[in-house]
């Protein structure tokens, strides 16, 4: 090794450090060379590893292997432990899985509802626009409606035998109870309950929607200024907002308008709330409501009423909560007036909105007229429940 060390330092001081082994070479010059120099003058030559003859050159060497302080000193310096790095990134694994899963799941609920919002909006604007040009109505069978409606929605593919061409295989209900396999739902009465007589058609769409859909033949002539939620009146439909993908479950990514391909309720669209009534009027029986007190009581005119035995209103509340839905109030009773030909109510029907807290009372609506009235809580009226 052709080298030399002289320190920045000089004189005495720099003498009695080499001699007491502090290296200090990692503030070493390298002059001209001269290998007895090395040797002689800085007495630790084993500290050092072979230097490239360079002039001019800063180097690092390490200390010393017998001067304790420099060791000590070298290791507080030292990186992380191997162990303190598995602790460290333990750490991280947990928290990643404790949120994660959150995470994905609010990204993917966020997903699935802007995809129904700009499916809601571009099914409205289509049928908007049929039924301004006068080519919403008119059509005998689901088939011809489709036809004409690809010249507004951009359907990539039509599967008129058997829907499950065009969807997922089956689909299930809000909590889980109920499945349903797609290719049963072939007619319109599988989709909505109703009488219209028409097929149910597979579509898929270009965006990658797909959906099962049948037509209203009976749908009527609108305005020129219907609204988009008018105009789809005249639709059943059940859409899949990320196609034939996971997890394929009612209130997830599969919607309904005007459908309810299960046995509960049958959801429908009144403006832009959706409604799901029961499929037909509901049996019941009155309950006694008395709780001891007199079974007379009185309306506010003085007049007597029944007995508070023969509670018809409370027994229809009751009802509708074994089935896990409620009596609809007075203002959405009277909003399923226009459906009343579609849904099958014909006579008097019981609201939750109640007149007074005696037996005098509660409000109701007459189908198809739309005539609302106060009912006394012993009469047996219709009843429809609403989730």
């Amino acid at each position: 090794m052709n080298t030399a060390c002289a320190f920045r330092n000089s004189g005495e001081g720099a003498q009695n450090r080499i001699n007491l082994g502090w290296s200090k070479c990692h503030g070493c010059r390298l002059p001209a060379p001269s290998p007895q120099t090395l040797s002689s003058t800085c007495g630790f030559a084993k500290c050092l590893r072979p230097l490239p003859q360079v002039e001019g050159l800063r180097i690092f060497v390490p200390p010393l292997r017998g001067n304790r302080n420099l060791q000590s000193k070298f290791r507080r310096g030292a990186a992380f432990t191997l162990a303190e790095v598995l602790i460290t990134l333990g750490i991280i694994g947990i928290v990643a899985a404790l949120t994660m899963p959150a995470l994905i799941a609010n990204w993917q609920e966020k997903s699935f509802s802007t995809a129904k919002e700009v499916f809601d909006r571009r099914l409205e604007e289509a049928t908007r626009q049929m039924n301004a040009n006068e080519a919403l109505s008119g059509y005998t069978t689901t088939e011809t409606f489709v036809d004409e409606l690809k010249r507004y929605l951009k359907i990539s593919q039509v599967c008129p035998s058997d829907p499950s061409g065009c969807f997922a295989p089956a689909i299930t209900n809000g909590d889980g109870s109920e499945t349903v396999e797609t290719k049963d739902l072939k007619n319109s009465s599988d989709l909505n309950k109703g009488n219209w007589k028409t097929k149910a058609l597979g579509l898929g769409l270009i965006n990658g929607y797909t959906a099962i859909l049948s037509y209203n033949p009976d749908c009527p002539v609108l305005d020129i200024g219907a609204a988009g939620a008018e105009t789809t009146s005249c639709l059943s439909l059940v859409y899949d907002i990320n196609g034939k993908s996971k997890p394929n479950k009612l209130g997830k990514d599969v919607y309904t308008l005007n459908a309810n391909p299960f046995h509960t309720c049958w959801e429908i669209v009144i403006g832009r709330i959706y409604v799901c009534l029961s499929l037909s009027n509901v049996a019941y029986s009155p309950i006694n409501t008395c709780d001891g007190s007199p079974d007379i009581s009185y309306d506010p005119h003085g007049s007597a009423n029944s007995q508070c035995a023969t509670n018809y209103w409370a027994g229809a509340k009751k009802a509708c909560a074994e089935q896990g839905l409620h009596l609809p109030d007075q203002d959405k009773l009277n909003m399923l007036v226009p459906y009343a030909t579609q849904l099958g109510m014909s006579g008097w029907f019981w609201s939750s909105t109640e007149y007074d807290t005696t037996l005098y009372g509660a409000w109701g609506q007459a189908f198809p007229d739309g005539s609302q009235t106060v009912g006394n809580k012993n009469n047996n009226g219709n009843l429809r429940c609403v989730k």
